[in-house]
């Protein structure tokens, strides 16, 4: 069922929020198994040189600074200019050494190069995930074309060569027959390609095609769904309205798949500049165990490599809501 509203979003209370993604800006990069040990190595390498500069300064200050310093100052008995000289010195380098202990301590090279190792993970089943759609995908084109559209024109074909010969009231009966199986091979034709790229997007926009996609999911589904979708003045880039259709497209189908949920709630709108996406849930809510899933990474690496970001609130039994938020341009990355 399908309700269109223009009243503002609603919260969802009890909700546990899931860290959100990395910051926009970000674009994921493929990275190379010896990152890590390379990043360390490097690491290591500058915090030598960092000592190094720390020594230069303190053997500077007391070879060049400390002597015209103390040549200003009043006359002093015994050894005591060399004694400041030293402990002004062991100062310096004492203070150089542990601040840079502090910017550089123990383990944070470790903890670099693991976060660089999850990265390469999440990318990695990223890039499997994408291959196994596309397969996926073209196995599904392969059958529709082959089983369907191919045994319609065949049946066309057939029909048309079968008509010499026949008498009045059969050759309409064959014209008949082979109109209606044209208008369904037409039909067929038209949602493969509504499938692979929905024209309301690029003749009507986002709104429309939002809707259209709501009104094919919901049509029979027991949930119900609201719209609440404000008119864009300004279109966004096509870019960025098809990661929008796309992220959208996956929340609703995870929804009626996974949800068991009475009410749920599309949300478009102009916030920040950009383009805000909103779809709320009453549903089961996302297991812990399936946050990292691949299809919640999907859509935050749609968000993040237009420079947006995306985040999920969820609670076991309270429902999910997912927010996704694009500017209307893609940021260089």
């Amino acid at each position: 069922m399908l309700v269109a509203s223009n009243s503002s979003e609603y919260s969802h209370a009890g909700m546990t929020s899931i860290p959100p993604s990395r910051p926009s800006g970000q674009s994921p990069r493929m990275a190379n198994p010896n990152t890590g040990r390379g990043f360390r190595a490097r690491l290591h390498g500058r915090l030598w040189l960092l000592c190094l500069a720390a020594c230069a300064v303190a053997l500077g200050w007391q070879a060049w600074v400390m002597p015209r310093l103390l040549a200003n100052l009043p006359p002093m008995p015994g050894m005591a200019p060399f004694w400041i000289a030293m402990l002004l010195s062991a100062l310096l380098l004492g203070t150089s050494l542990f601040l840079l202990l502090r910017r550089l301590r123990p383990g944070r090279d470790d903890e670099l190069a693991a976060q660089l190792r999850r990265q390469q993970q999440e990318l990695q089943a990223l890039a499997g995930r994408l291959i196994d759609l596309q397969e996926t995908e073209r196995r599904m084109l392969s059958r529709e074309l082959h089983d369907d559209i191919g045994q319609a024109i065949t049946a066309i074909k057939l029909g048309v060569m079968s008509i010499d010969g026949e008498s009045a009231p059969v050759r309409e009966e064959i014209v008949r027959e082979v109109v209606g199986l044209a208008d369904q091979t037409i039909a067929k034709l038209r949602d493969i390609s509504m499938l692979l790229r929905p024209p309301q997007l690029d003749a009507l926009g986002l709104e429309a095609a939002l809707r259209w996609q709501s009104e094919r999911l919901f049509r029979a589904a027991p949930a119900e769904l609201e719209l609440r979708l404000d008119a864009l003045q300004d279109r966004a880039d096509p870019a960025v309205e098809l990661a929008c259709f796309r992220i959208a497209q996956e929340a609703l189908t995870n929804v009626l798949r996974h949800a068991d949920a009475r009410q749920v709630t599309l949300t478009l709108s102009r916030q920040e500049g950009g383009l805000m996406l909103h779809v709320l849930d009453d549903g089961r809510g996302v297991a812990p165990d399936r946050i990292d899933g691949l299809g919640l990474l999907t859509m935050r690496e749609r968000a993040q490599l237009l420079g947006g970001h995306f985040d999920i609130e969820t609670e076991p039994g309270a429902g999910t809501s997912v927010r996704a938020w694009l500017p209307l341009k893609p940021q260089a990355q």
